[in-house]
């Protein structure tokens, strides 16, 4: 089980700050993420690509610096999910 933190607009929808999602990749944790909770799925994908503007963090290091959805996590890693930004 991976630790997954939702922030802003995607805890809202979800209703919680963190849960614990299995999954062997990035990409199977968020999968299994959005099967769950179906309210995520049109904020945070596009078909089966992440959408652009949503950030993701395993352990403080953007996926998108590492292998993207196919970025391998263990049950000691934490996924953190940032909805889009926005403010000056």
């Amino acid at each position: 089980m991976c630790t997954v933190k939702l922030f802003g607009g995607l805890r809202a929808r979800v209703g919680q700050a963190q849960l614990e999602v299995e999954g062997a990749t990035t990409g199977e944790v968020l999968a299994r993420l959005v099967q769950s909770h179906e309210a995520l799925q049109e904020v945070m994908f596009n078909g089966e690509a992440l959408q652009t503007h949503v950030r993701v963090m395993l352990n403080g290091r953007d996926i998108e610096l590492l292998e993207g959805l196919d970025t391998a996590v263990t049950a000691n890693d934490q996924l953190a999910v940032f909805p889009p930004l926005a403010g000056g």
